[in-house]
């Protein structure tokens, strides 16, 4: 079976893509950057791997950070001549990703997937991630950004694409990753981050919000959940040494 068509230009909700622009790319890497605090290598030499790249934002982003192996991989070639355009140094592949996870054991310290895994029907997702970590090396890490199952307005998410064939939870996922050997799962909202007086405000506000939809929850419920209740959230694992 071949790789669903994420990031193809035409399929059915989705849309035509437009070339971005500079300052899409600046914008969307600087508050991905904040989210991922932490979690990125300090060692910029590692080879990462950006699964479904699309037009390159994440790769624009480790390239103005300073690494220097970074690859991405996409089905879409106009997606993909776009990303070879934002970051000429990057390695980008037209074709199926696990081809590319296939042919490459043991050989990323970090691999990336932004909204790609919830592409995959359900049969499909944990012989993906066994993928993902047989491609890590040992201390390797995966990251990735998915619709929330724990988010009251993941029905906007969820049936937002026609494309997706199922929504994780933080809960869902960390037994997933679990089960293919990676450890140390953590999971984080993607709230608004604070860029000037209106973000500010709308940062203030999630937080009273968040703290309306965690108090509902434990009355209905008796527990807490996952206390992440942004419509996607990310999550990261660690390969075992």
């Amino acid at each position: 079976m071949i790789q669903p068509p994420i990031s193809r230009p035409g399929y059915i909700g989705g849309y035509e893509p437009r070339e971005p622009v500079p300052q899409d790319y600046r914008n969307w890497g600087f508050a991905t950057r904040r989210r991922l605090h932490g979690w990125l290598p300090p060692d910029r030499r590692i080879p990462v791997l950006d699964l479904g790249c699309g037009a390159g934002q994440f790769l624009y982003l480790l390239d103005s950070l300073g690494y220097t192996e970074i690859t991405g991989v996409d089905l879409s070639p106009a997606r993909v001549a776009q990303a070879r355009r934002a970051v000429p140094r990057a390695r980008v592949i037209e074709g199926d990703l696990r081809q590319v996870l296939a042919a490459n054991p043991a050989q990323f310290g970090l691999i990336t997937g932004f909204d790609i895994i919830e592409h995959f029907p359900k049969a499909e997702v944990l012989p993906l991630l066994k993928q993902i970590a047989q491609a890590l090396r040992p201390g390797g890490r995966v990251i990735l950004q998915c619709p929330n199952g724990d988010s009251p307005w993941v029905g906007a998410v969820a049936f937002g694409d026609f494309t997706h064939e199922w929504i994780p939870t933080p809960k869902t996922l960390a037994e997933l990753l679990d089960r293919t050997g990676l450890a140390d799962f953590a999971a984080r909202e993607c709230g608004p981050q604070v860029h000037g007086l209106t973000s500010a405000v709308r940062f203030l506000l999630w937080q009273v919000l968040k703290g309306a939809v965690l108090l509902y929850n434990l009355v209905e419920t008796g527990h807490r959940s996952s206390g992440i209740f942004t419509r996607v959230f990310l999550a990261t694992a660690v390969k075992r040494s």
